[in-house]
């Protein structure tokens, strides 16, 4: 555990930096797309691996940190929200002037999506290197001598994401390897959790687009579970995240065509007909997906009890 979360520290460290650095091309620059993605999936990766992390390491000590990486992890969603929902819409098969109208929605919305990219750059560009308000490496660590629950985020404070790093990086370093066995016990523990959390879900309606998202979510987890564990259990780990990642990204296409009709439902400056001519297509598209998923659901479902025996079968999807 203690090496899986150590490099995945050293990543997000890493994939902070180059969003910064790529935003530093001139005034007003935007960083690279391809930056702010991998600095999300890396943040993400970091906080799957803190659930079983905190049978190691004390779930009183990791919550504060937990929590102030879940900042950093909500701007970046409000980012991909923006992404994902312009190209959800100018990927709809519309007529010309539709299309047009939908064209001139998403242009307006634009300034949107350039200021959460603006917000992530601001919020990172606190902890390049010699920034003043940088954590001293000799902090005390949430729940050492010293840290107090104040070191969890209060409402409008101003973030800074190394002091949580910093922390957690501290909190495993100072803590002795794990055996072999132990590590191999926790794995499977994690791994199993996640199966469980994914089952609990998968008798869900398609048709309910919030339970549909929650499972998407339990998907994702699975996969960074299994990636992470990987050089555990070999190619039965390998295969249980490929499973997971193809309805991790299924359950994804159908969340952001949710999102988008969601969107379409109030939108502004959209004739009735143009809006209707829209939620149509969108409609038509979520029937399309959540039939794939369904299908998928049920085959990867019974490739995942395959690999997992030990563990009870879930329902069928409804």
């Amino acid at each position: 555990m203690r090496p899986a979360l150590l490099s995945c520290i050293d990543r997000v460290r890493a994939d902070a930096r180059r969003v910064v650095a790529t935003s530093a091309q001139g005034e007003g620059a935007e960083p690279d797309a391809e930056a702010v993605h991998d600095f999300r999936v890396s943040l993400r990766r970091l906080r799957t691996l803190l659930k079983p992390a905190r049978r190691i390491y004390g779930k009183r000590r990791l919550r504060p940190i937990a929590d102030g990486l879940r900042e950093f992890a909500r701007a970046t969603g409000t980012l991909r929200d923006e992404e994902v929902l312009r190209e959800t819409l100018t990927a709809l098969d519309l007529g010309d002037e539709a299309r047009a109208a939908v064209g001139a929605w998403v242009q307006r919305r634009s300034r949107r999506e350039h200021e959460a990219r603006a917000h992530i750059v601001e919020l990172l560009r606190r902890d390049r290197p010699g920034d003043a308000g940088a954590t001293p490496a000799d902090a005390p660590a949430p729940g050492d001598a010293g840290a107090t629950q104040a070191d969890a985020p209060a409402p409008g404070k101003r973030l800074r994401l190394e002091k949580y790093l910093a922390r957690l990086e501290r909190r495993v370093s100072r803590k002795k390897k794990a055996k072999r066995r132990g590590a191999e016990a926790l794995a499977r523990r994690a791994i199993g959790d996640a199966l469980d959390d994914v089952r609990a879900l998968a008798a869900a309606d398609p048709g309910d687009g919030a339970a549909m998202h929650a499972l998407r979510i339990r998907f994702k987890r699975l996969r960074y579970s299994a990636e992470t564990f990987s050089p555990l259990f070999g190619e039965r780990a390998e295969r249980t995240a490929k499973s997971a990642s193809r309805l991790q990204r299924r359950l994804g296409q159908l969340h952001d065509v949710d999102e988008a009709l969601a969107q379409m439902r109030d939108a502004e400056g959209l004739s009735p007909d143009e809006r209707a001519a829209v939620t149509d297509a969108l409609g038509a598209e979520r029937a399309r997906l959540a039939h794939k998923a369904t299908e998928e659901l049920t085959h990867e479902l019974q490739t995942l009890a395959a690999l997992w025996p030990d563990e009870p079968p879930a329902p069928p999807p409804g």
